[in-house]
Order: structure tokens, then C-alpha cells, then sequence
């Protein structure tokens, strides 16, 4: 009976997701013609309507119905960046350019199925600025998809500015792993892990509220508090983005370095026992159809969650490495975290460093690495913000 229930989530759950979704992105290419022109070619299973939208010189976007991405959003040659943006009823994809050359922009929709946007590319002029998309539109009308098959679509109506927000309109949910009777993961000399992150988290915490960020601490003292109710407070406090600070732990003393992960079914059995660890469930009971269910449920922020994953690991990186240059980066990985699957809102959980490697136990017990390690996090969470918030 209770498998019988179980199949019967999961084909409804599935059935949520394929109706919130009605297009599918398959691939996405970026062509280099020559040194003056470059073409990006988006192939999707039935484009019926899109717009287009230039935002300055070196930022644009493609807006569509609501679509699945079945393909890798990788940049290359001039296109630096690839962002993808789930709106509820638009998927739009950002492309952001080199800013060091001028752009001219043109599209062109070849069947059905195909979207080609060529770049002709040429050294840039000071003090030129944006020109302003026209259309036969009013000026308080909002954007329109067009169904234009042929030629250049006629382009929409937008303000010349890189995306904005007001950081007092921004919640952060930084949510220290472990606490009171759950002391975590236990290090060289007792180290603890819950004392270990709830510094980290208020380091972060203070650097964000400074900038003007609404900040929430899933705990503040050494409490427990349950995998739901940590949930419960990041969508109670309507979260922009959750971010849960954990060190990790091997029973192999050479195992170091950091890690960053978004939710996401895997069959990496490292990542895998990692969530079974941070789970506080036993590794088999990580089943294949609660991973599933996690993947389909979380389709809509997954995406944004891996660039956050990103953003967070290279500013960590970047800002930690030139202080102590033993520290490893093991990068970002995927794994179904209970503490991430309920949140609505883009989520990553950190693994800050090995507390039971000798060099990364004594990182984490020095309050300079944890204050740096702060503003790693803060810097990320800045950067992705910078770039794909806009209010």
C-alpha cells in the first residue's frame, strides 16, 4: 500500500511539473564565424513566441513560455556569461558580453524549432550609449512575446539599466548546520562543528547587514533546532536566497578542502553519504524514488541554484586562497539535502572546509579564517544578486 502511495506523489508531482512547462530548450550553441562575428543558436522543441530584450551594449535577454532546459548553459568566446531566470509565467535567458567591444545585435527564427542571434562585433566607442528598443506599444504597456516567424522581431520597449535592487528589499536566510544536543561533525582536539559554522554564519550575517540586507540566522546560540523548522523559518521570512553553512567530515584524515552544493538527485556516492551525514539518516534510506521527487519538485529553482553555487564557491576561492594557500577547492556538487528541498528560493549548502583534516581543522578554529570565510559567502551572494536580481 505504501509503495502503491509512494508511485502515485510521484506521477502527480510529475504531472505538477509537466504542465507548468510548456517548451523545452535542447540545445544551445555559440558559434565563432570569424573575429568580428559570432552567432548563438537556441534549438527548442516547438518555439512558437519569444522576446527579445536589450538591456545596454552588453546585456540582453531571451524570454520565452515557461521551458525545461535540457541542455548545458555554457558561455564561450564573448558571450562571458549565460544566466538563466524562472519568473512564473517566463523563462528568460541573460547573455552577457565582453564589455570591451561594441555589439550589434540581430535575430533571426529559421524554422519552428530554431532561434539564431548574431553578433557582429566591433571595438568599442566611448560615451555611446544603449539605443533604446522602440516599439508601437505605450510606455507604462508591459513587454509582449512576439510570434514574428520571419526577419527581425520588432523589439520591446525597456529602460537602458543593468538589472537593480534595493538591498533593505532582500532577505538572507543563513541557516548554521547543527546546534544544542547535535553537535555535528567532532574534529582534531573536540572541535565542534556547530560552534565552528554558528561563528561563520554571524561573521556573514554582520558583513550583509552592513550593506543593507535583511539577515535571518536559523539559529543565533547554541540550539537545535529540526531540519523542518529551519525550512519553515527561511519561507516564513519569504527568502530570497538560503544558504547552510556545515564543515565536513571523512573518516579518511587526507580527505580536505571546501565544497559547495545545490539540491539535486545524484548517484556520487560521495555526495550521497555527505547528505546522508548532514540528513542524519542512515545511506541506504537516500531512495531512488525520494530522489526523484526532490528533482521534479525542484525543477523551477535548480537552475538558479547552481549559478548561486557557483557565484558563492569562486568568490570563497578567490578571497580565501591568496591568505592560505593550502586551502583546496573541490568545486560544487549536487546531492538531495533535506534542508534544501522544502525552500523556495534559490539554495545552496556549504561545506566549509574537513574538520577531521589536520590543515583545515586548524583553519576552521582560527576566527581570521572564519571572518574570511564570511566574506566569501557575501561577496557570492552579492555577485549573484548583482547579476541576475531584478526588482
Amino acid at each position: 500500500m505504501m509503495k502503491k502511495a509512494t508511485i502515485l506523489i510521484a506521477l502527480f508531482v510529475l504531472l505538477l511539473v509537466s504542465n507548468a512547462f510548456s517548451l523545452t530548450l535542447k540545445t544551445l550553441n555559440i558559434v565563432k564565424i570569424s573575429q568580428t562575428k559570432q552567432t548563438i543558436m537556441l534549438q527548442f522543441d516547438n518555439l512558437e513566441n519569444y522576446t527579445y530584450i536589450r538591456l545596454s551594449n552588453e546585456l540582453f535577454y531571451i524570454g520565452t513560455n515557461k521551458a525545461i532546459i535540457n541542455t548545458n548553459l555554457k558561455p564561450n568566446y564573448d558571450i562571458e556569461r549565460v544566466i538563466l531566470k524562472q519568473l512564473p509565467n517566463q523563462t528568460r535567458i541573460y547573455f552577457k558580453l565582453n564589455p570591451d567591444y561594441q555589439y550589434d545585435i540581430n535575430l533571426s527564427k529559421t524554422n519552428k524549432k530554431t532561434l539564431i542571434i548574431n553578433l557582429n562585433i566591433s571595438e568599442k566607442k566611448e560615451n555611446i550609449k544603449p539605443t533604446q528598443l522602440s516599439t508601437n506599444s505605450t510606455q507604462n504597456s508591459q513587454p509582449t512575446l512576439n510570434n514574428n516567424n520571419q526577419g527581425n522581431p520588432p523589439i520591446i520597449t525597456a529602460p537602458i539599466k543593468l538589472p537593480s535592487y534595493n538591498p533593505k528589499n532582500i532577505t538572507i536566510v543563513l541557516d548554521p548546520g547543527h546546534g544544542g544536543k547535535d553537535s555535528g561533525a567532532v574534529g582534531i582536539l573536540g572541535l565542534k562543528e556547530k560552534d565552528v559554522v554558528l561563528s561563520i554564519a554571524q561573521y556573514c550575517a554582520q558583513i550583509l547587514r552592513e550593506k543593507g540586507f535583511r539577515v535571518v540566522l536559523t539559529r543565533d546560540s547554541d540550539v537545535f533546532i529540526p531540519l523542518a523548522q529551519r525550512v519553515k523559518i527561511a519561507n516564513d521570512a519569504k527568502t530570497n536566497l538560503f544558504v547552510s553553512i556545515h564543515a565536513n567530515a571523512s573518516t579518511d584524515p587526507s580527505a580536505k578542502g571546501m565544497e559547495v552544493f545545490f539540491l539535486n538527485a545524484t548517484s556520487n556516492q560521495k555526495a550521497l553519504k555527505i547528505a546522508a551525514l548532514e540528513n542524519d539518516v542512515p545511506l541506504e534510506q537516500m531512495g531512488t524514488i525520494n530522489k526523484i521527487i526532490i528533482s521534479l519538485i525542484n525543477q523551477a529553482k535548480l537552475k538558479e541554484s547552481a549559478i548561486l553555487a557557483k557565484d558563492v564557491d569562486d568568490s570563497i576561492y578567490s578571497i580565501t586562497k591568496p591568505v592560505y594557500p593550502g586551502l583546496i577547492n573541490r568545486g560544487i556538487d549536487q546531492a538531495p539535502f533535506y534542508v534544501l528541498v522544502g525552500t523556495n528560493c534559490p539554495s545552496i549548502l556549504i561545506e566549509t572546509l574537513f574538520i577531521t583534516n589536520p590543515k583545515d581543522n586548524e583553519y576552521l578554529k582560527d576566527s581570521n579564517y572564519q571572518q574570511t570565510i564570511a566574506k566569501g559567502i557575501a561577496s557570492g551572494l552579492i555577485k549573484y544578486l548583482d547579476t541576475y536580481k531584478n526588482n
